[in-house]
């Protein structure tokens, strides 16, 4: 099971705002996880909760997911919507897993034909990929993919921006 990652990050990933900005609507009472209102932005969401702002969903969750996967663990969540990964590691890898709610986005990144910078350690750890890193997530920890980020990602695969 994939760790936690604060209200307001997750907010901020969704595009809501930034972290700051956020906390206003969380505090507010405004957000609510699996049908309970939430007034604290350090509440923690784990991957597959379903997050409410104003009674709406805020889509099939965030865009994406990095994720610090042990190795000998199987790509395996629990998510309202789909997220496709990008250059899955065998079982026996670990390290850092790309999942994305885009499957257009997520093909394009895997296709051999433009193959992605990653970096692997000595011991098969994938640390990096696509610009991303683990940065200081623990093992089973995620976070959320940017807005930024995603941005970047889409560059890098040569599609065009989405509207909204």
């Amino acid at each position: 099971m994939a760790g936690a990652v604060r209200l307001n990050r997750y907010l901020a990933a969704a595009g809501l705002g930034t972290r700051r900005e956020v906390e206003g609507l969380v505090r507010s009472g405004r957000v609510s996880i699996d049908g309970t209102a939430v007034a604290d932005p350090a509440v923690k969401v784990v991957l597959g909760q379903v997050v409410l702002v104003d009674g709406e969903a805020l889509g099939p969750g965030p865009t994406g997911a990095v994720l610090h996967r042990a190795a000998g663990t199987p790509l395996a969540l629990v998510h309202p919507g789909e997220l496709y990964p990008v250059l899955p590691l065998p079982v026996s890898g670990g390290g850092l897993e790309l999942l994305l709610a885009d499957p257009r986005l997520a093909r394009r990144l895997s296709d051999a034909r433009h193959p992605l910078k990653q970096r692997v350690d000595r011991d098969g750890t994938r640390t990096r990929l696509a610009g991303l890193e683990l940065d200081a997530l623990a093992v089973g920890a995620w976070r959320p993919v940017s807005p930024r980020e995603l941005e970047r990602l889409r560059l890098t695969a040569r599609l065009p921006p989405r509207a909204g």
